[in-house]
């Protein structure tokens, strides 16, 4: 950062990198030269000064595979016209093996590596490195630097400091939670503890657009760059973001970091806005557009003290969708300060980039923090009971089922989830994991009587752990159930790591829920799926396009009309998520011509089937009623106080 001050920009315009690994009296240290300034054929030149080595044969790897992403980078693929040079000037001899391995030979007379780097958001082979998790290219504009595309390490060394010395043309700034210190302009020295630290830290290089504020003692920026538009937009993301922060902060008292990023870069996906925008032959143009442009991808990865984002920025007319979208993925992303950050075992902490030992915890790392992110919503007042239990929760139930139980336990899946089958089922730690997540809360709460949440457990141990001291892959396990009740061992031994089906309705009932898998009853009618509407093929964010409306429609709605995704949950069924009465007139918003228009509608029911249903027991009982509200944030643990719902 800018004269060591926390979340500086640093400019960047061509990546030409040099990297010098100094073997003195305190051990190795990398220390790279970095000079952003030719671009050709849209890659970057990388130099590594690197003297000092007695061996004979030198190893340079680039990682198989980064945290958080458990599937194959091989971002050696990005490499191209790897040379080594001893002291004279000669050329010595490069052997690579497979795609990510270099062995040079012989090295004790290395004096420096250079190679080109092309980007991986370029690639549109099968298999390409996610566009979170890697390197853009947009010269003069933007440089988005994931450490793994760019900066390889020798076999041994990854707990070697790194130093980095930029030089950048002034127009451009890196945003990034890491230290930075500025020597004169357009000249900067960045650190990292290790090759870990690097990996786990990337830059946005673009135009300076960034906010900042706190939550608790956590300094929070938000770095944006878009890649054609120069309108300044970091200022209403914090405001789409900052209510999911404090919520957050409402959560937890103290967070486990000083400093938090969020690195956000728009992608030009304005031909697909067009589409979406204009329903008329949707399927059709839609085709082409992902025949030409191949599926658009967005999301986030998650780091230790910071997250990137990739978003595909259609247009004006879905910039609050996307807006929504950040706010959504922020918390998950965010929570992950706890886990892995904090609380992982030794495989995630002594992390392999080559031959990686997978930890069998992804319950934890994923499926608790996406829970998290949930109840979080519930405790801020972003999501009610009923969105959380009734849409949410119920989503994932559903989804989660779909989990091949009969074949694997949820660790047999994270312990071989590179390889099939397991690999394809590894989406279910945001459904399954996350419902995982919700049961072990409510028996942690229930086993200590109230006076202890999953968070609270989660605390205790990042207390005797944290980021330095990993736990015992083979005891996590254990050591939950040491901090709650031995019968806690059963939840994880029968449902984790066994393939016994989760017991909804048994635990549910302990915060006055009912859970049914599967019944016949009279439901409202859905306002879209009456036969008097007909909606757009798909649909991009938190709305439905009406594409056609029918002379039978008993409803206003007009084509164009945008309606929530939310309407037939929120509108059609009480707080506890039961059905309101047939006959009754309902009124809901839909967006027309980007003004709000209220539509009514009168209850019709139809019989169908609701799976998997979860509702709020408008009776509860006092023991019920307390663990609801400690389990929802509405009572703190061990402190009765008046519910919210229940007696």
């Amino acid at each position: 950062m800018v004269s060591k001050s926390k979340f500086s920009l640093l400019s960047v315009i061509g990546l030409i990198f040099s990297f010098s690994l100094a073997l003195g009296d305190d051990g190795a240290r990398y220390n790279y030269e970095i000079n952003l300034v030719d671009i050709q054929k849209n890659r970057f030149e990388v130099m590594l000064n690197c003297e000092g080595f007695a061996s004979d044969t030198l190893i340079y790897y680039f990682p198989w595979i980064i945290q958080g992403t458990y599937m194959e980078a091989n971002y050696g693929r990005q490499i191209h016209k790897l040379i080594a040079y001893d002291q004279d000037g000669q050329r010595i001899k490069v052997k690579k093996r497979g795609k990510n391995t270099y062995i040079i030979t012989p090295a004790n007379e290395i004096k420096s590596i250079q190679y080109w780097v092309s980007a991986t958001w370029d690639s549109r082979r099968r298999g390409t490195i996610w566009p979170m998790a890697g390197t853009g290219i947009i010269p003069d504009r933007i440089f988005a630097i994931n450490a793994g595309g760019v900066f390889g390490y020798f076999k041994d060394e990854e707990t070697s400091p790194v130093d980095m010395h930029y030089t950048y043309p002034k127009h451009l700034y890196a945003m990034t939670e890491l230290d930075q210190t500025l020597h004169a302009a357009g000249r900067t020295s960045i650190s990292t503890r290790d090759y870990h630290e690097l990996i786990d830290s990337p830059i946005l290089f673009a135009a300076p657009d960034t906010t900042h504020f706190k939550v608790h003692n956590t300094d929070v920026l938000v770095g944006f760059a878009h890649e054609y538009d120069d309108t300044p937009r970091a200022s209403e993301i914090t405001q789409a973001l900052e209510p999911s922060m404090q919520a957050i902060g409402a959560y937890i008292d103290s967070l486990p970091a000083d400093e938090y990023a969020y690195l956000i870069y728009y992608n030009d996906a304005r031909a697909l806005g067009k589409i979406l925008h204009n329903p008329r032959f949707m399927i059709i143009k839609g085709f082409w557009y992902f025949l030409r442009h191949g599926l658009p991808m967005g999301g986030a990865l998650e780091h230790n003290k910071s997250s990137f984002y990739y978003m595909p920025d259609p247009g004006m007319h879905y910039t609050e969708s996307v807006n929504e979208s950040i706010k959504d993925i922020s918390i998950h992303e965010f929570m992950h300060i706890l886990t892995p950050l904090n609380l992982s075992s030794q495989h995630i902490h002594n992390w392999d980039y080559n031959e990686p030992i997978l930890s069998e915890h992804l319950w934890l790392y994923e499926g608790v923090t996406e829970y998290m992110s949930q109840i979080i919503q519930v405790n801020g007042d972003l999501k009610t009971p009923k969105e959380f239990l009734a849409g949410s929760m119920r989503s994932k139930i559903r989804k989660g089922e779909k989990f091949p139980l009969e074949e694997m336990s949820f660790t047999e899946m994270a312990r071989g989830v590179l390889e099939r089958p397991f690999k394809k089922e590894y989406l279910h730690v945001y459904d399954r994991g996350a419902v995982m997540g919700m049961l072990l809360d409510i028996e942690i709460i229930r086993l200590t009587e109230g006076r202890k949440r999953l968070i609270d457990v989660m605390l205790e141990l990042i207390d005797e752990y944290g980021v330095r001291k990993p736990m015992d892959e083979d005891r996590i396990f254990d050591l939950f159930t040491e901090k709650v009740h031995p019968d806690l061992r059963n939840f994880f031994s029968k449902h984790i790591e066994g393939r016994e089906a989760l017991p909804y309705d048994q635990i549910l009932s302990h915060v006055g829920v009912k859970y049914e898998h599967d019944i016949e009853a009279n439901i409202p009618q859905h306002p879209l799926k009456g036969g008097g509407v007909k909606t757009a093929g798909f649909s991009l964010g938190s709305h439905h396009t009406i594409k056609k409306v029918k002379k039978s429609s008993a409803i206003d709605f007009k084509a164009g009309d945008k309606v929530d995704h939310q309407i037939y949950l929120d509108t059609y069924f009480d707080d506890f998520g039961s059905p309101l009465p047939e006959g009754m007139v309902v009124s809901f918003p839909v967006e027309r011509d980007g003004q709000e228009v209220n539509l009514n509608d009168t209850i019709k029911y139809n019989t169908g089937t609701l799976k998997h249903s979860l509702t709020i027991l408008k009776e509860m009982t006092p023991e019920q009623s307390r663990y609801f509200n400690i389990w929802l944030g509405f009572e703190d643990p061990g402190e009765p106080a008046a519910a919210k719902f229940g007696n």
